[in-house]
C-alpha cells in the first residue's frame, strides 16, 4: 500500500478543507492572532502554541502545557469575465475566431473552512517541544457547468496538510532556535470538458487534406468547425485526481537583544511531490454519439464512413482522450519569513515582517501518463513503468514573490487585546498569458482587525476578521491540457472575507 493511502485520508479528515486561493497557493490562516496582525509580524508575535507554525524558536517564550485550535471560515468570491476563442484550427484553414458558446463571465464562490490545531509542552527551562496541523497550500475554484471556460477548467482544487513536530532549546539568554519535522499530505482535483468536436474535425480536416488536397480541407473546413467545434453534445467530461506524502523541515530563530525589542525569522523548505492518481475520461462508447457521429462526418466531409470511424476512434485512443495512470512532480516552496517586534509602551506593540518564498519552483502541472508499453520513455517513478504518451501540461510560470506588513497590538485592559495590521502580498502570477481559471491570480491587499479576551488564567479565546482584495487583472490565456488551446481574454478579479476563531488553553 502507498503511504499516502494511510496518512492522506487521515490528514483530511481531521482536517476537512475546501481549499481557496490565495497569493499563488499558500494559506496564511494557521492562527487567528496572525489574521488579525494582516499576517503582519508572525515570526515575532509568538503568543500561543501556533508558534509551531510561525516560528518553532517561539516555542520558548510558552510555559507548561498549552494547547491552541481554531477555524478559519474563508468566503472567496473570483470573478473571471473573458471572450473564450477558439481560433487555432481556423487560422490554418483563413477562418475568423470564432466565439465559444456559453456564459463568458464565471464566478466562483466558495465558503471554505481551514482547521488548525496544536500541542506545546516545556521541557525544562532551556527546552520545549511541540505539534502542529495546519494546512500551508490551498488553491481552488468551481465555475459553473456550462461556462465558456469550461475547456479550460470547472473545478481546480489543491490541498496541502502539514504535520509538523518541532523542538526548541536555548542557545543563550537571548537567543532561542527551533527545528521541525514536516510532514506533508498533497491532494489534487481538477476538471474541466475536452471539446472533443474540435478535436475530430482537426483530425477530418488533416486527412481530407491528406486524400483531396489543401482546397478541398478548406471547402468543407466551416461546415466542420460549425457543427463539431466546441457543442456541448460532443465534449466529454476530464477529471483528474492525484495524490502523495512527501517531507521536509522547518526552522526558526528567535533573537531578543532589548527588553523591547525582539526578532524572528521562520523557514519552511522547499516539498517535492510525486502524486500518483487517475485520469479518467468518458470513453467513445460512454459518450453515446459514436455512430451518428461518424455519419454526419462521413456526410460532411466526403470521407467514407471506415475512414471517418477511424478518425474519430484516433481522438480516444492514448494519443488522444484516453484516460488512465498518471503521475506528476510537484514542487511546493520554501518560504523565510524575517519579522519585528518592538514594545512602545507596557499597552502598545509595533511589528513588522517580510516574507519571501520561492515560487519560481511551480512552473507547471504537468500530468504524465504511466505506460508499461515497450516504447520507451522517462522513468520518474521508478516504478520500472514508462511514461511515453502525450504529457498533459497546464502552463503556470510562477515568479518568486514578497510579501510585507505592518501590525499594531493594544492591551486595553488586563483580559482585553486589540489588533489591527495590513500587508501587501505579491501574486507569483505576472503575465496575463498565464492567468487562467485554475489559477486566476494576482496583487492582492490584506486588511486586519481582531481582539483576544481572556476570561480567566488558563485560557483565552481570539476572534478575527480580514479582507483580502485581489486586484482586477487582464487576461490573455489558451488553455491546456486539453489540446485545442482554446483564447481566454478578459480580466479577474476577487475579494476574500476571512473570519477566524481560536481557543488557548494552558495547563
Amino acid at each position: 500500500m502507498l503511504l499516502h493511502s494511510r496518512w492522506l485520508p487521515l490528514a483530511l479528515a481531521i482536517t476537512t478543507i475546501n481549499t481557496v486561493q490565495a497569493a499563488g497557493l499558500e494559506l496564511t490562516q494557521h492562527g487567528a492572532k496572525e489574521m488579525a496582525h494582516g499576517y503582519a509580524g508572525t515570526a515575532t508575535l509568538l503568543e500561543d502554541a501556533s508558534v509551531i507554525a510561525h516560528n518553532p524558536a517561539g516555542l520558548m517564550r510558552l510555559q507548561g502545557r498549552q494547547f491552541s485550535g481554531g477555524l478559519s471560515f474563508v468566503h472567496a468570491e473570483i470573478d473571471y469575465e473573458a471572450r473564450f476563442i477558439s481560433e487555432r484550427v481556423e487560422s490554418l484553414y483563413g477562418l475568423p475566431a470564432r466565439e465559444v458558446n456559453g456564459p463568458g463571465a464565471g464566478n466562483s464562490k466558495q465558503l471554505t473552512v481551514v482547521p488548525h490545531i496544536y500541542y506545546s509542552q516545556r521541557l525544562n527551562e532551556d527546552a520545549a517541544i511541540g505539534i502542529g496541523l495546519y494546512a500551508p497550500f490551498g488553491s481552488g475554484t468551481e465555475f459553473p457547468t456550462g461556462w465558456a471556460g469550461r475547456y479550460h477548467s470547472e473545478e481546480t482544487q489543491q490541498t496541502a496538510v502539514n504535520i509538523n513536530p518541532t523542538f526548541a532549546f536555548r542557545a543563550s539568554d537571548t537567543l532561542s532556535l527551533g527545528l521541525g519535522v514536516v510532514i506533508q499530505s498533497y491532494s489534487a482535483r481538477l476538471t474541466n470538458q475536452i471539446d472533443l468536436g474540435y478535436l475530430v474535425a482537426e483530425a477530418v480536416l488533416e486527412r481530407v487534406e491528406e486524400q483531396s488536397g489543401a482546397s478541398a480541407a478548406q471547402a468543407v473546413a466551416p461546415t466542420l468547425l460549425n457543427n463539431y467545434g466546441s457543442k456541448p453534445e460532443y465534449q466529454v467530461l476530464n477529471e483528474i485526481e492525484i495524490a502523495s506524502v512527501a517531507y521536509g523541515f522547518s526552522a526558526g530563530m528567535l533573537w531578543q537583544p532589548l527588553d523591547a525589542l525582539r526578532l524572528g525569522l521562520n523557514y519552511r523548505s522547499q516539498i517535492s511531490h510525486i502524486a500518483e492518481g487517475e485520469a479518467k475520461r468518458t470513453t467513445l462508447e460512454q459518450a453515446g454519439f459514436k455512430d451518428n457521429f461518424i455519419t454526419q462526418i462521413s456526410a460532411d466531409s466526403g470521407l467514407t464512413q471506415q475512414e471517418a470511424a477511424e478518425t474519430l476512434e484516433k481522438a480516444f485512443d492514448e494519443r488522444g482522450s484516453l484516460g488512465g495512470d498518471i503521475v506528476s512532480r510537484i514542487h511546493l516552496p520554501q518560504l523565510l519569513t524575517l519579522s519585528a517586534h518592538y514594545d512602545l509602551s507596557d499597552r502598545i506593540a509595533l511589528m513588522g515582517s517580510v516574507t519571501y518564498t520561492n515560487w519560481s519552483v511551480f512552473k507547471e502541472i504537468r500530468l504524465e501518463y504511466e505506460d508499461t508499453s515497450s516504447r520507451g520513455g522517462s522513468d520518474i517513478t521508478g516504478s520500472g513503468d514508462d511514461v511515453r504518451r502525450r504529457d498533459l501540461v497546464q502552463p503556470l510560470n510562477f515568479s518568486d514573490t514578497w510579501r510585507a506588513g505592518i501590525a499594531l497590538r493594544y492591551q486595553a485592559t488586563p483580559e482585553l487585546v486589540l489588533r489591527t495590521g495590513y500587508s501587501q502580498d505579491e501574486s507569483p502570477v505576472k503575465d496575463a498569458d498565464y492567468r487562467t481559471p485554475r489559477g486566476p491570480d494576482a496583487d492582492r491587499h490584506i486588511f486586519g482587525f481582531g481582539l483576544s479576551y481572556k476570561p480567566a488564567a488558563e485560557w483565552d479565546v481570539d476572534l478575527a476578521y480580514s479582507l483580502i482584495t485581489i486586484a482586477r487583472a487582464d487576461i490573455n490565456a489558451r488553455e491546456n491540457p486539453a489540446g485545442t488551446q482554446h483564447r481566454a481574454e478578459g480580466h479577474s478579479e476577487g475579494i476574500l472575507n476571512n473570519l477566524g476563531v481560536q481557543v488557548n488553553y494552558r495547563f
